[in-house]
Order: structure tokens, then sequence, then C-alpha cells
């Protein structure tokens, strides 16, 4: 009988010390590793949108003539064609960026604004005078 309360008492000792060491860590793990996970998938986002939109093969092939149509007139067109494409391809990948961006400054935000908002309510709910 000792035995099983030393047992029960030491794991939740253990449990403890475990639960209120993660939850401690968890702002060091947030602007740590997972800030550093967070550029890695954004980062790797961005590159797969740019291959998606293939916009350095549209503006690698600008001068190349589309359908076959090498008089003149086909190459201009398919120069003003690839170029306005192109465009457009680039102001839908910087569109991306900024979403990614957006993404980027809400994780680094999050934990001072509910951190505040949590601070707050709490000083409103004791309704502390100093605050």
């Amino acid at each position: 009988l000792l035995m099983t309360k030393s047992i029960v008492l030491s794991s939740l000792k253990l449990f403890a010390v475990d639960f209120i060491g993660r939850i401690l860590f968890w702002p060091i793990w947030w602007y740590t590793i997972g800030l550093k996970r967070l550029l890695t998938i954004l980062a790797e986002n961005i590159i797969e949108e740019e291959q998606r939109l293939g916009v350095g093969l549209w503006w690698k092939n600008l001068f190349t003539p589309m359908y076959g149509q090498y008089d003149w007139q086909g190459r201009i067109i398919s120069f003003f064609m690839r170029l306005f494409v192109g465009i457009g391809r680039i102001l839908l990948l910087l569109l991306w960026f900024s979403i990614t961006f957006v993404a980027l400054v809400v994780w680094v935000l999050v934990l001072p604004v509910a951190g505040y908002f949590l601070w707050r309510n709490l000083m409103l709910y004791y309704d502390f005078s100093w605050y």
C-alpha cells in the first residue's frame, strides 16, 4: 500500500512538472521552433506557387513566337501577349506573397495580443483600481 501511494504520488508530481513545463515552454517554442517551421512552410508554399504559375517559364519564353507564327506580326502579338500574361502572373505571385506575409505577421502577433486581452480581462474581472 505504501509503494502504491509512492508511485501514484510520484506520477502525479511528474505529470504536474511536465504539464507546467510544457505550458511555460510553449511561448518559447512558438517563437523558435514553431516560427522556423512556419517560415519553411511559407517559403515552400511561395516556391510551389511560383512553379505552379510558371512565372520564370513565361519570362524565359518572352521572345519565343506562339503557335509557330514566325512572321513579324506573330512575333509582336506573341511578345505582348506573353508580356501581359507574365505581368498578370507576377501580380498573382505578389498577391500570394502578401497573403503568406500576413500569415507570418499574424503568427508573430497572436501571442502578445492574446496575452494583452487575457491580462485586460483579468484586471477587469478582479476590478483592480490601479488598472
